[in-house]
């Protein structure tokens, strides 16, 4: 079953309410829901934004529907900052090929920190 189809039966939702709701056809939505016709990005977008799911997961490219909760301009400076240098320390690790144990040891002066 086609995940618009499954997302909306969730919802307790008719094809024509869906469509009145994002305010496009019900013949869209039978199209989008039989294979026959994929949504254009805009419509893909409301889809997602309604059912609170990611593009990707009405896709397919994932079976995780969850969204992020956070945008990026939501994010603290200070978090993204540490975002980042993880984000560096993580290549710098994949970089230097260093051994599941290092890895395993940097883990716990992380997890060690944290519990302080």
């Amino acid at each position: 079953m086609n995940r618009i189809t499954i997302l909306r039966k969730k919802e307790k939702l008719s094809q024509s309410e869906l469509a009145e709701k994002l305010n496009i056809s019900q013949q869209s939505i039978s199209s989008y829901e039989n294979g026959k016709r994929e949504p254009d990005n805009e419509t893909l977008k409301k889809l997602a934004d309604f059912f609170n799911v990611t593009t990707d997961y009405l896709l397919g490219r994932t079976d995780d529907p969850e969204t992020v909760a956070l945008r990026g301009d939501e994010i603290p400076k200070e978090l993204r900052d540490v975002g980042i240098q993880y984000l560096e320390l993580a290549k710098e690790m994949q970089d230097k090929q260093l051994s599941p144990e290092s890895i395993k040891n940097l883990l716990k002066v992380v997890q060690d920190i944290k519990d302080k």
